[in-house]
């Protein structure tokens, strides 16, 4: 019988691999992984049928060099289709729903994932037609005609003469989410299975260099209950907060001996929540036998801070999101995510549970059995937040997760239309906190029916008379240019030698940490000096900063909250902070359409209760907001339409938590102008790789003003050989040109000069 292969290269002369081989190795490991997700049996058939489409001549013709554009994929997903008679309809519709995600995942291993309905006509042509010309990747299928599909099913026969599909569990399931989402898993394991093969065919020590260690929960609590003892000690923290931030560590302890399921923590802000949550996934961890903890953090800038807070207590923790700049050794665990602890961004988790493409996937199956902590949970979009919270359910319910919504404003979503909620809150006696940490007296400067309603101006000029005033103090304002505005005439009323900040994502993540180390050096209280900073929303999570006053410009109340944990935070202040919020007379206060409405449900509240003012302090005024926000959110219809249809590619492009990254400009800001001047030098040589991508990082600016950047910058190109040729991608990254650094202010980031920029939220 003929010999068929999997892979071959003879060119550098590697042993080729045999398909019999190949589908072996992929099917055992794809039933390791497809254990943990409760569903091995699925998993290795996927495994041993993933590369049936390579028992043919076309195939084989790719790997001697005559054929090129051969998709052997699909035609592997056909064979099984063939192979179950699904084409006959002669099974049951439980048969063909148990066998839908298997050869969904076989067909998208290399390409991305596309439902079974939209392949079903094309499954029948390339079986009958032996002139089929091309499949859903444009590409030949390695298989056409039945008399090719007859000899590759007895090719598998004689590799495998005794095989027997097992007996398949039923699938249920509760809605479309839900059902995708049991695909994507599946389809983890098979692509994680077959990725990590084919590397350890090259690299016999593939797995064991890219599985990170087990988590040692009992070992890290010591660490923790050490590390917390000297934070106690060292606290410079009014005793009042540190007796409430010490109950909280405990509460949250306890409440970790519960069995898996879904949890809300919600606290007020300052009382210790970060090293809490520990408290809770550890214990739980412990206490359930679960594998690992992942953190999920809403932005980029707030990855790199938790990563130090929690590398003092877990060891080997892997950081993984776009940007991060990881060491070479660990990139494929981050694919992999196979670390005793994962922190990453609410984009990259989220935007995975909705992706169709492998390597978006590969991860998915790491997630199980895990404790899935989501830090400051308020920042989710409410046009996704029901996509979301059934998504959230389903790994709760069906791959033993724990997650975690920890928040000082819990999203209520039980107030969505369409979603049970019924989470268990991990502080029930959490109003008490939120009295116990009253901390500000806020002040109301807004308006109704578009007439002030006193005398006092709301001109960010005003608000600079008022900070220049004050010696701690701290404005946040909803875009970029009020804040530059804002910036500028506080630097007029104050002395020469009176240093002001401004923090804003015009200035690059290096920089700004820069700033942020700065100021709180200005604000240590054993040797405080004034500090006056004007800041957009990059500092209201995640940024542990404590002002004697904090203004804000209306926003959504989450927004206004964290404002206020940023002023007496450690409750130092006899009579109090204040936190004065204020409605900006300049034109365009707001940098979308929902952030624009979920402020003016907060002025709705201050309406009701005019003569008050709306309560921060307790959790009924932000379940009040929520329910009104939530009540009559539908949801995002594209995505309805998407996931209605199980269109995977519209789904993936429909579900974005962040619709405009804008284009990515690497900035020469002084104290890192030599990786800059590095990196120009090397771009010149090979142009843009992923590896410079993640070194420009803390140098790499968000701009929505293409025009502009295209006048004062390169823009950089992937270099990539298609069919032989060498040919330049576009990537969405610019450097900005030698003889232009004057762009690029030590004081304001970047500057565009008369050009408005775009505001977005980012």
């Amino acid at each position: 019988m003929k010999i068929y292969y999997a892979k071959s290269d003879t060119k550098t002369g590697e042993k080729r691999v045999t398909n019999k081989e190949h589908l072996s190795k992929v099917a055992d490991l794809a039933y390791e992984f497809g254990l943990e997700i409760k569903r091995p049996e699925e998993a290795k058939v996927a495994g041993l049928f993933h590369d049936t489409g390579k028992y043919g001549e076309r195939f084989q013709g790719v790997l001697s060099g005559v054929n090129k554009g051969v998709d052997h994929a699909f035609s592997s997903a056909a064979l099984l289709y063939l192979k179950k008679d699904l084409m006959q309809k002669v099974h049951s519709s439980s048969v063909r729903k148990k066998y839908e995600p298997i050869i969904e995942s076989i067909q998208g291993h290399h390409d991305r994932l596309i439902s079974m309905e939209e392949l079903e006509e094309e499954f029948c042509e390339v079986i009958k037609d032996p002139q089929m010309d091309a499949c859903p990747s444009k590409q030949i299928p390695s298989l056409r005609g039945p008399e090719e599909f007859r000899e590759a099913i007895n090719a598998f026969k004689n590799d495998f003469p005794t095989y027997h599909f097992p007996k398949l569990p039923e699938r249920k399931f509760e809605n479309q989410v839900e059902n995708m989402l049991d695909t994507r898993m599946l389809f983890s394991c098979l692509v994680d299975a077959d990725y990590s093969v084919s590397a350890s065919d090259k690299e016999p020590d593939y797995l064991e260099k890219n599985s990170g260690s087990q988590l040692n929960a009992e070992e890290a609590l010591k660490v923790l209950y050490k590390h917390c003892e000297e934070l106690r000690k060292s606290s410079k923290a009014d005793s009042k907060i540190n007796k409430i931030r010490n109950q909280v560590f405990d509460i949250c302890g306890d409440a970790g001996e519960k069995q898996p399921g879904l949890f809300t923590l919600t606290a007020p802000t300052g009382v210790g929540k970060t090293l809490a949550m520990l408290h809770f996934a550890l214990r739980h961890c412990q206490k359930n036998k679960m594998r690992r903890i992942i953190i999920v953090l809403p932005f980029l800038s707030l990855a790199e801070q938790s990563e130090k807070e929690y590398c003092k207590i877990v060891p080997n923790i892997l950081v993984d999101h776009s940007q991060k700049n990881l060491p070479k050794e660990i990139r494929e665990l981050a694919s992999r995510w196979d670390a005793p602890m994962i922190i990453t961004t609410s984009v990259k988790f989220f935007e995975s549970l909705f992706a169709d493409k492998p390597g978006d996937c590969r991860k998915l199956n790491s997630i199980a059995n895990s404790v899935v902590i989501f830090d400051e949970a308020q920042s989710l979009p409410a046009e996704l937040a029901s996509a979301t919270a059934k998504a959230v359910k389903a790994l709760c319910q069906k791959y033993n997760c724990s997650m975690v919504f920890s928040t000082a404003t819990q999203p209520s979503f039980d107030a969505l239309p369409d979603i049970e909620w019924n989470p268990v809150e991990v502080i029930p006696e959490n109003k008490k906190l939120y009295d116990q940490m009253r901390r500000v007296h806020v002040e109301w400067r807004l308006y109704k029916n578009g007439e002030r309603l006193n005398n006092r101006r709301t001109s960010l000029e005003q608000i600079a008379d008022e900070m220049a005033s004050e010696t701690s103090v701290c404005t946040i304002v909803n875009l970029r240019r009020h804040a530059r505005k804002l910036f500028n005439e506080l630097k007029n009323r104050c002395d020469s030698d009176e240093e002001v900040f401004l923090l804003t994502t015009d200035l690059c993540p290096a920089h700004r940490s820069a700033v942020i180390d700065k100021i709180k050096d200005r604000l240590n209280p054993d040797s405080p000096k004034p500090c006056r900073v004007v800041a957009t929303q990059c500092i209201e999570a995640g940024v542990d900063l404590d002002f004697n006053v904090m203004y804000r410009a209306l926003a959504p109340l989450e927004a206004i909250i964290q404002a206020a944990g940023r002023c007496n935070r450690n409750g130092s202040l006899p009579d109090g902070g204040k936190l004065i919020v204020f409605e900006v007379m300049e034109d365009g206060g707001y940098p979308g359409a929902f952030y624009e409405k979920a402020a003016n449900e907060v002025r709705y509240l201050w309406k009701e209760n005019e003569k008050l003012g709306v309560d921060l302090d307790n959790p009924e005024t932000i379940q009040s907001y929520y329910n009104r926000l939530f009540q009559k959110e539908k949801g995002k219809a594209s995505l309805n339409d998407a996931l209605n249809k199980k269109n995977y590619s519209d789904v993936a492009k429909e579900y974005q938590l962040i619709t405009n990254q804008g284009i990515q400009l690497i900035v020469p800001w002084s104290e890192k102008k030599e990786l800059f001047n590095n990196i120009r030098l090397r771009l010149e040589e090979k142009g843009l790789t992923t590896e410079i991508m993640r070194e420009v990082a803390p140098i790499t600016v968000s701009c929505f003003e293409k025009e502009w950047v295209e006048q004062h910058a390169e823009p950089l190109y992937f270099w990539k050989r298609v069919n032989g040729t060498r040919v330049k991608l576009e990537s969405g990254y610019y450097i900005l040109n030698v003889g232009h650094e004057k762009y690029y202010d030590e004081k304001m980031g970047l500057k565009m000069g008369d050009v408005e920029a775009t505001d977005y939220m980012i």
